[in-house]
């Protein structure tokens, strides 16, 4: 079983990327997001730290997590942010490499109910956060700069200035490259991705 990671900046269309390689034979796709959503639903086990670290007020009337509330208070405060990511990461590493070795086990099975030949990991951080040590290939998804911004705007409702500011807080596209083995430019049509991912999935990932 491969691992491969991937990741690409706000607004590169890295979901709709993941939505078509999920189709490919054995594929898994695992979201590092949704995995630390769930780890802090009530009960679950990261859920008193971040209540203790951020106080009650980050939690809605039925006492779960309300992550508006908490990425309100994380969004502009670097620190507050920080200390975030050192509480919730380390679990969800530990939890992504538990079902990992679940999945080479044949323990999990896709949405098809096949075997994982390949299990993908997503994450905004995975390569700040070390997850290029645990996998086979690195893939960023790349797209101009100007079109992530013009898909922001009409798909979430951006405004410009809330696109830089969230762009600003990411890791440059000349980072991504520097620590990815394989290139998805995503900037034209999806007909042409499609292409792409097709031939980088038959000459590549599933003959090497």
């Amino acid at each position: 079983m491969k691992v491969i990671g991937i990741t690409g900046g706000i607004g590169s269309g890295k979901s709709r990327v993941m939505n078509y390689i999920a189709e490919k034979r054995g594929v898994y796709i695992l979201e590092a997001d949704r995995l630390a959503k769930s780890l802090m639903n009530k009960g679950e086990r990261i859920y008193m730290a971040v209540t203790e670290a951020f106080g009650e007020e980050i939690l809605d009337e039925s006492g779960e997590i309300d992550r508006i509330a908490l990425a309100g208070i994380v969004f502009n405060d670097p620190d507050k942010l920080s200390l975030l990511n050192q509480l919730t990461h380390p679990a969800v590493r530990e939890e992504i490499i538990n079902l990992i070795d679940l999945a080479d086990q044949g323990f999990i099975r896709n949405e098809r109910h096949e075997k994982i030949d390949i299990f993908m990991i997503e994450a905004a951080l995975l390569i700040e956060e070390g997850y290029k040590e645990i996998c086979d290939h690195m893939i960023f998804v790349y797209t101009d700069r100007d079109i992530r911004i013009k898909r922001l705007m009409e798909g979430r409702g951006y405004t410009t200035e809330k696109c830089l500011a969230v762009m600003n807080n990411q890791k440059d596209d000349a980072f991504y490259r520097d620590n990815s083995d394989i290139v998805i430019d995503n900037s034209y049509d999806f007909e042409m991705t499609e292409r792409i991912i097709d031939d980088i999935f038959k000459n590549y990932i599933y003959n090497c």
